[in-house]
């Protein structure tokens, strides 16, 4: 029995050695009839192109050749050339010795003789002159012999006794005491604009006109959260506060109570003859006032009772809705764009993650909130002069359609309902109907 398997299983691999060669045969076959055409074509291209490449890269080889090695042995010859070696040791030794006999002739007692320390040593009187303070950052490095090196700065005599440092005449400097710079002390009673410059940020800008980071928000309708550019043009307010335009039905006693402020002052810095002294449009400086607290938003119950619920639209705005600046906020909390505005694309997909909350961009009131197709759970808010911004995908809405909501203001938490494939923002702005880049509108 096992004979009879041995010898099947030998028939066997004959088979498939013999099955092996002859599709290797005529796969040959094929090949060649195959490629038949295709051999004139590789000729003319061997002929026409390989060949002068060929000879093209032989030439060059050889003539690389004929110019590197004959400079090559040069280099080499100049280098092991015992006669060249003796030469640069020579150049070394007359150089060392040459510096050595010149510092031999410099004595011990020379050095530090023009500093201000030897001076106070020695009690020998050192003279002093009055430099401007803002030329010592510019006083060149001056070699002074055996005294070692000095700073000499450039002196301009042009100046007011106010404007003076004293600075030693010696090789060292005494730490100087620089005199009060002459400031106007009035304070400003007009809120002026500044450009922004490179480097800037709203720190340093803050600081440098006396005022606090959150007036200088409130008057801009920035947030912590925003971002400034070169030549942006700032307002800068006179004081810390805020502005308020006046409205039809407006009263100083209301604005005070509005903002937290004091109704006499804001009567006195805007010089307004009476608490009634008011004009629709004017634009009054509220010293000491906060931006009322709005209180917060009222969350969705739960995503499954808001995908049950078909999205509420108001077409009305509420009284006293908030207008937008135009000025807007990045949305959302992670700064990565995953595909931008085009025009197969409404809008900006920004990435954030399940954890993040996406705001408002500007002032404005909810006109949509719920379920919106492909959006998912989206939030539409109306800034007013007919601009529009969409939010869509999230997982939760913290807004109802009616709210007020300022720049900033949480409005759903970010999520993948709707059309998405992974946890992102959509942002879209319109303007009178059309869609816009929401870059051009960031700020």
């Amino acid at each position: 029995m096992s004979v009879s398997l041995k010898r099947l299983a030998l028939r066997l691999f004959i088979a498939l050695v013999r099955g092996a060669a002859i599709t290797i045969y005529y796969a040959k076959r094929i090949v060649r009839a195959l490629a038949a055409p295709l051999a004139p074509v590789a000729k003319v291209l061997l002929r026409t192109v390989g060949v002068p490449v060929y000879r093209a890269m032989f030439f060059v080889r050889r003539l690389l050749g004929r110019l590197y090695i004959p400079g090559k042995n040069k280099v080499m010859y100049v280098l092991t050339n015992r006669y060249a070696i003796h030469a640069v040791v020579v150049i070394l030794v007359l150089t060392t010795a040459t510096m050595s006999v010149q510092a031999s002739g410099v004595r011990s007692d020379d050095f530090g003789q023009d500093s201000a320390l030897y001076h106070l040593v020695t009690g020998q009187e050192n003279t002093s002159v009055f430099v401007r303070a803002d030329t010592v950052t510019s006083a060149p490095m001056r070699y002074l012999g055996a005294s070692a090196l000095s700073v000499q700065p450039d002196i301009d005599f042009h100046t007011t006794d106010d404007e003076y440092v004293a600075v030693t005449s010696g090789a060292a400097i005494i730490a100087p005491t620089i005199a009060k710079a002459r400031e106007s002390t009035a304070p400003r009673t007009e809120t002026v604009e500044y450009v922004v410059q490179s480097g800037d940020t709203l720190g340093t800008i803050a600081e440098a006109h006396g005022l606090s980071i959150n007036t200088l928000l409130w008057a801009n309708s920035l947030t912590v959260r925003s971002t400034i550019r070169p030549w942006d043009a700032l307002k800068i307010l006179p004081l810390d506060g805020l502005t308020h335009t006046v409205k039809s039905g407006d009263t100083v006693l209301a604005i005070a109570k509005k903002y937290g402020a004091e109704a006499e002052k804001i009567v006195d810095f805007n010089h307004l003859a009476s608490a009634g002294d008011l004009q629709i449009g004017t634009s009054l400086v509220v010293p000491g006032g906060k931006p009322p607290v709005v209180a917060p938003a009222r969350r969705a119950s739960s995503i499954g009772s808001v995908l049950r619920t078909p999205g509420v639209s108001v077409s009305t705005p509420p009284a006293g809705s908030p207008t937008g600046s135009g000025r807007m906020l990045w949305p959302t909390d992670m700064h990565v764009i995953t595909q931008y505005f085009g025009w197969r694309h409404t809008g900006l997909d920004i990435d954030c993650k399940f954890t993040n909350n996406n705001y408002a961009a500007d002032d404005g009131y909810v006109q949509f909130s719920g379920w919106k197709g492909g959006y998912g759970l989206a939030v539409e808010i109306n800034h007013g002069n007919g601009m529009v911004t969409r939010y869509g995908h999230h997982a939760k809405l913290y807004v109802n359609a009616g709210d007020q909501v300022l720049k900033g203001t949480p409005v759903g938490l970010c999520g993948t309902t709707g059309k998405s494939t992974g946890t992102h923002l959509h942002f879209e702005v319109i303007t009178g109907g059309r869609f816009r880049n929401p870059l051009e509108y960031i700020r």
